[in-house]
């Protein structure tokens, strides 16, 4: 309990400061950034302390509210033992420019593993911020860090837009 509680620490802090920069240099004159209203359905990689992992990743968008739900889905096989992770979660999203976000959310996060004769699993909060950007007019990239448990997820990869 005590990782996560710093891990909360950590992200409130990196949102703070972020959100601090965006709104002071944010000049009233200029038309506000529209950000990236697409959602998106994409594939990346997972790493942390103990490796990495392929996964898939999607947004679906809220423009008028600025909200979003995305999910991340997570497996790796080693030898005879397999994991799975998967984390939904609602984010905020926080325009930078046109077609880039900031986004800054919670869920939760639910990890499996099994060797074919045991089975483990559970469930625990996740906090999330990271950012996304258009890359033309149907790709995006996206990177966040994901945090729960104890545990820090690094996700990047790349989407379909729609």
């Amino acid at each position: 309990m005590q990782h996560f509680f710093k891990s909360a620490a950590i992200v409130s802090a990196v949102s703070t400061i972020t959100l601090a920069c965006s709104l002071l240099s944010a000049n009233p004159a200029q038309a506000k950034p529209k950000g990236m209203p697409e959602g998106y359905i994409g594939a990346g990689v997972g790493f942390n302390d103990s490796g990495a992992a392929a996964g898939l990743n999607g947004r679906i968008s809220f423009p008028k509210t600025k909200v979003s739900v995305r999910g991340s889905l997570y497996a790796d096989c080693a030898s005879d033992v397999c994991a799975a992770l998967f984390i939904p979660t609602v984010t905020y999203d926080i325009p930078l420019a046109n077609n880039s976000n900031l986004y800054v959310g919670g869920g939760i996060a639910t990890a499996s593993i099994s060797d074919g004769v045991t089975s483990l699993s559970g469930t625990a909060g996740a906090l999330q911020v990271g950012a996304e950007t258009g890359i033309g007019k149907k790709v995006v990239f996206y990177g966040d860090g994901t945090f729960f448990n104890g545990v820090s997820l690094w996700k990047a990869g790349l989407g379909y837009r729609f």
